[in-house]
């Protein structure tokens, strides 16, 4: 007979749907925790413009100079016998720097001492032999031929005596002259010549420089349309004020900065206006002047010199806030909706590290001073508002030169 196939039993399908329970839990919750999950928008730092006085400038570059340079040469011919400085230290005026062989000078000397003591005693002579022929002309015992003959021999021998004593005065100068010293106060550079050589044969021998620098000088070339703005800050009704002066006696002050240094430390004012414009460039030099007692400016430094020209009020923004593109400079704002915005803006001199806001902006904008990187135009940020220390922090930085 046929058997017909034995079904399995319940429970055991029943134990599997409990087993297999969990695993279905875990998967749902699985497919629930990867579902995307959009970020929080990022977070920025915004600050409101500030608003203060801050100071215009005029800002150029040049070289410094020392105020005196002079070249010390070789002014008698003979050997160089000794040198008397160390390269490159300082020195007084009157400082012995060299010595020139003397011995055939001073020898010249006792020369034309002995040719002016001979021409004084003919001098002598001459003019007692005059007063005798005088005294006998008088008394009819000679003739004025005779007189005049000795009236032109005393003349002859005062003439020589004259030309002994500036023999002798020449000779006195050339044995000076075999001392070289220092006419000023300054530093001297190295000996171009060493001791042993002969100098000053037919030419005056360069033997060293001596440069003074306090006070020293920065030369600098003003742009005409600056020019005029200055002399249009002058006043016009006094007429006694020199070019560069703002008030009778009082120079236009000035500050200056090293290539290395972020502060203008260095004060100073205008020493010197040229007398016209140059035509070709079309800029008016100047030269500035600073004590440099301390010698921390030295001859030849690039330098950054900048002129104060009107204090004012100001609305500003940290540099690092501002962004450029084609169409010039502008910064990231964050609306009531807490979204970006971008916003250009024309703006002014550079103010520590602030930035001088000319005009596109309003005190109640919010500018993104820090995320700037993170904000994108019409995405939504979180702002967080700036301590107000920081967000009126003005370390000082250098302005742009012109």
């Amino acid at each position: 007979m046929n058997r017909q196939p034995q079904r399995p039993p319940a429970i055991p399908r029943a134990i599997f749907a409990l087993a297999l329970c969990p695993f279905l839990n875990a998967c749902d919750k699985n497919d629930k925790a990867n579902k995307y999950v959009a970020p929080p928008p990022p977070e920025v730092v915004i600050a409101n413009p500030i608003n203060r006085d801050v100071t215009t400038y005029y800002t150029y570059t040049g070289s410094a100079e020392g105020s005196e340079k002079v070249e010390l040469r070789a002014r008698v011919q003979g050997f160089l016998q000794k040198i008397h400085f160390e390269p490159g230290q300082s020195v007084k005026a009157g400082d012995l720097l060299f010595t020139i062989e003397q011995d055939e000078y001073r020898a010249a000397l006792d020369q034309a001492k002995a040719f002016a003591a001979a021409s004084k005693a003919k001098l002598d002579l001459a003019i007692n032999t005059l007063e005798r022929a005088q005294q006998a002309f008088d008394q009819g015992g000679t003739t004025r031929l005779e007189v005049d003959e000795k009236i032109a021999a005393r003349d002859e021998a005062k003439a020589a005596l004259d030309l002994s004593n500036a023999k002798t005065e020449q000779a006195e100068l050339d044995l000076q002259h075999c001392e070289v010293r220092s006419p000023i106060d300054g530093r001297v550079s190295k000996n171009y010549v060493d001791a042993g050589n002969l100098v000053g044969r037919g030419e005056s021998t360069l033997l060293a420089e001596v440069v003074r620098s306090s006070p020293i000088y920065v030369s600098l070339d003003i742009s005409e349309a600056d020019v005029l703005t200055l002399r249009a800050q002058r006043p016009q009704t006094d007429k006694t004020l020199e070019p560069g002066q703002v008030a009778p006696g009082e120079w236009r002050p000035c500050e200056l900065a090293l290539a290395n240094e972020r502060d203008f430390t260095h004060k100073g004012r205008v020493d010197y206006v040229a007398p016209e414009l140059d035509a070709q460039g079309g800029t008016l030099n100047i030269r500035t002047a600073y004590d440099n007692t301390d010698n921390a400016i030295l001859p030849g430094n690039f330098c950054r010199v900048r002129f104060p020209i009107s204090n004012h009020s100001a609305t500003l923004v940290p540099e690092a806030a501002l962004l450029s593109d084609q169409q010039g400079r502008f910064v990231m704002l964050v609306n009531e909706k807490d979204e970006v915005e971008a916003k250009h803006c024309r703006i002014g001199a550079l103010d520590g590290t602030m930035r001088v806001v000319e005009e596109g902006l309003k005190p109640t904008d919010r500018v993104i001073v820090l995320g700037v990187l993170k904000a994108r135009p019409g995405s939504k940020v979180t702002p967080k508002m700036q301590e107000p220390a920081a967000a009126t922090s003005t370390t000082p930085a250098a302005p742009a030169a012109k």
